[in-house]
């Protein structure tokens, strides 16, 4: 390829494109220095306004978590009163729905809660199940579920609130009046408190005398 010449200012000769690159690479230069020149930094009005909105974005998201770790401790005890609410209801109504016979309420100051008869497929006996409290500290109880065949035993819920007599409007308590038992149960947490309350039929037929 043959590179055209010129003449250039001092009389030497250069290659057009040689020219060409330097009036490019000028006007490049040009453009920078005009770029720069036209640049504007922040105003102290505009940064006084950007700190501004930052502190409220700020202020705002920390009374959020604030508040949210505030709530935490108290829905988590109400949740934990009303499961064992929830589990002592399930446990006692199932247990209601298949007793045939008397079921026995126990009587206050006695641990013993509820007495009930399940029967079995003959030549089986029936099967005495107990519901009784263990007490916890501050007052509260466990209910446990005693197989008095077997001996097994396990715990129903836990931070039950029994005070029959005192205060009877807010204990656990329970009532039977063939073939429906009505009772409530009460829980606390924290400073949190649960109550239900619960009614169930006997499905199997009380034999006769």
């Amino acid at each position: 390829m043959k590179l055209k010449m010129t003449a250039c200012s001092c009389g030497a000769l250069a290659p057009l494109a040689t020219l060409k690159g330097r009036n490019y690479v000028k006007d490049y230069k040009a453009q920078i220095m005009k770029l720069k020149s036209g640049e504007k930094g922040f105003t102290l009005l505009e940064l006084l306004v950007g700190i501004a909105i930052l502190a409220f974005v700020v202020g705002a998201a920390s009374m959020t978590v604030i508040t949210m770790m505030r709530l935490s401790p108290q829905s988590n005890n109400w949740a934990i009163a009303l499961r064992q609410v929830q589990d002592a209801g399930h446990w006692i109504s199932r247990d209601v729905q298949m007793s045939q016979g008397t079921i026995t309420v126990g009587a206050w100051g006695n641990p013993t809660f509820l007495t009930l008869t399940l029967p079995q497929p003959p030549p089986t006996p029936a099967k005495i199940i107990i519901y009784q409290f263990e007490d916890m500290v501050g007052g509260l109880k466990r209910l446990m579920r005693t197989d008095q065949d077997t001996g097994n035993q396990i715990m129903i819920a836990e931070y039950i609130y029994y005070d029959p007599v005192s205060d009877p409007d807010k204990s656990t308590m329970a009532n039977y009046l063939s073939p429906v038992l009505t009772f409530t149960i009460t829980a606390t947490s924290g400073d949190k408190t649960v109550n239900r309350d619960y009614e169930a039929m006997q499905r199997v037929p009380v034999p006769s005398p």
